[in-house]
């Protein structure tokens, strides 16, 4: 029995341009800010001041390789997509990160031949503009597709 309260990976999923990313095995994201203005004065005692500037998030995305539904029919460096990373696609509540434009910065696969593990890939992305976090008011709505 799970802890009240807590989410699990297992309903985790990866959405790019209203297509379901076969096999994804994780996704991580880090907001950011972009930029941030950092000084002194003569009111600050000796110490930092900081206001925060412009914002920015990535993601990195992990799956292995699906010979009946390759990744990179959905997306390759320097494609800008829509992408829904979602949290928990089966509770009421619905929960995921949208990004309405994400630029994808690399791609790469590993393959073993040496222990004949699974084929990997890995992707990372970065926010074009406008990104929201879970449950963000007026985020775009998303659906999984099946």
């Amino acid at each position: 029995m799970a802890s009240p309260g807590t989410l699990s990976g297992k309903n985790g999923k990866f959405v790019v341009d209203a297509a379901l990313v076969a096999r994804t095995t994780q996704w991580q994201v880090s907001q950011k800010l972009a930029q941030t203005s950092e000084w002194g004065d003569s009111d600050s005692a000796g110490y930092t001041n900081r206001l925060g500037g412009r914002k920015d998030a990535t993601f990195t995305t992990e799956g292995k390789y699906e010979t009946t539904d390759e990744v990179w029919d959905l997306f390759s460096i320097d494609d800008l997509v829509a992408a829904a990373l979602w949290l928990d696609n089966v509770s009421a509540t619905r929960l995921y990160w949208a990004f309405p434009s994400a630029l994808c910065l690399d791609f790469g696969m590993t393959i073993n031949i040496d222990t004949g593990e699974v084929e990997g890939w890995t992707s990372s992305f970065g926010s074009d503009g406008l990104f929201y976090y879970p449950g963000q008011a007026g985020a775009p709505a998303y659906t999984v597709p099946t």
